[in-house]
């Protein structure tokens, strides 16, 4: 179902929940509780004459409280898991994703009750001239902040092409999760994938022009291109993987600061790929696209979502990290065409005072 391991690690003042767990409150004070909701997984589809489109999953919505605990105060955390990957490996067969888990923390003694809702699964066509809807982002309720994840990128089909789309990003503190990029136009016997969400509202490249392209991925501080293999920029706008202060965490499962570290997300997306190969993108923001003909995995950001996957060989879309949607995999040849897994949930605890 994920890709952790179950455990609860305490650093620098958070508590990391990863899985279902019971917690009770050792000391008095004020806390910041923040939930993300599981990403949902892309579709996917393989036809191998006409050509086929998938649409990636939806992000998981985020929540936090400020709220005043005291001791003997006790959470019962529930964490979603991502969608599970789907595959096709049979001509003119299609799979929709699978949903993301629901991430919840309850304290009844003090009314709190979170719910970081996980995003919906991506689906898949071979009609010529549809578009296939992307998974619906996540809702969030009961915080102080409640931001829903972004939706998965819709994928237009065209005869004879193959077109996979992006998965969302998660909800956070800088707003809704970015959108996986869209595919539209009308060319014939394209192959067109693109890129995920990055969190901060920021979309993975659109598709809008008769040409075949792989999109970038939102990052931290702007949109992905569209019809461009250009990421979006970090948040100092730099059009860069790396973090503000430099560093980059591709890949990476680790926030770029474990003090208030859903505000610590700074990093930009990945761009298209145009080579073989692998490539992946920058903390927060979203997965480019994999090359053409390959079946090389890479990883969104932390949060974000991952390309999607379309080739006339296998497809794969990506794992999506934390509250990430998985893109979609099409693919006009001997297949198969796999989607990642939805990025699993997470709660953290942190003590402010």
């Amino acid at each position: 179902m994920g890709t952790f391991v179950s455990l609860q690690k305490n650093l620098s003042g958070v508590m990391f929940f990863i899985s279902s767990a019971s917690w009770t409150c050792p000391i008095s004070g004020w806390y910041r509780i923040s939930a993300v909701g599981a990403g949902g997984s892309g579709g996917v589809i393989r036809v191998s004459s006409t050509g086929a489109a998938a649409s990636g999953g939806g992000g998981g919505g985020f929540c936090e409280k400020e709220i005043y605990l005291t001791v003997g105060d006790v959470l019962t955390i529930v964490v979603g898991s991502g969608g599970v990957s789907v595959v096709s490996s049979l001509t003119g067969v299609g799979y929709a994703g699978n949903v993301g888990g629901n991430t919840t923390v309850v304290c009844a003694a003090r009314s709190l009750s979170l719910a970081a809702n996980g995003g919906e699964a991506g689906n898949f066509t071979w009609t010529n001239t549809a578009t296939v809807n992307g998974g619906a982002g996540g809702t969030a309720t009961g915080g102080d902040i409640n931001c829903a994840g972004g939706v998965g990128g819709n994928a237009k089909h065209i005869t004879s092409g193959a077109e996979a789309a992006g998965g969302g990003a998660a909800g956070s503190p800088y707003g809704i999760g970015g959108a996986g990029g869209s595919i539209s136009g009308n060319l014939a016997a394209r192959i067109i994938c693109t890129g995920g969400g990055g969190i901060g509202t920021y979309n993975g490249g659109n598709s809008t022009a008769d040409a075949a392209i792989r999109t970038g991925g939102g990052g931290t501080g702007g949109n992905g291109v569209d019809n461009a293999t250009t990421a979006g920029p970090n948040r100092l706008g730099l059009s860069m993987k790396a973090s503000m202060d430099g560093i980059d965490r591709s890949g990476a499962i680790a926030f770029d600061s474990e003090i208030d570290p859903f505000r610590g997300l700074t990093g930009g997306g990945a761009g298209g790929n145009t080579t073989t190969g692998s490539i992946t993108a920058g903390p927060g923001g979203g997965g480019g696209a994999p090359s053409a003909d390959e079946h090389t995995l890479t990883l969104n950001g932390m949060m974000g979502g991952t390309g999607g996957s379309a080739t006339t060989g296998a497809a794969g879309s990506s794992n999506a990290n934390i509250g990430g949607g998985s893109g979609g995999a099409a693919t006009t040849g001997s297949g198969p065409a796999t989607s990642g897994n939805g990025g699993n949930g997470l709660v953290t605890v942190e003590r402010i005072g």
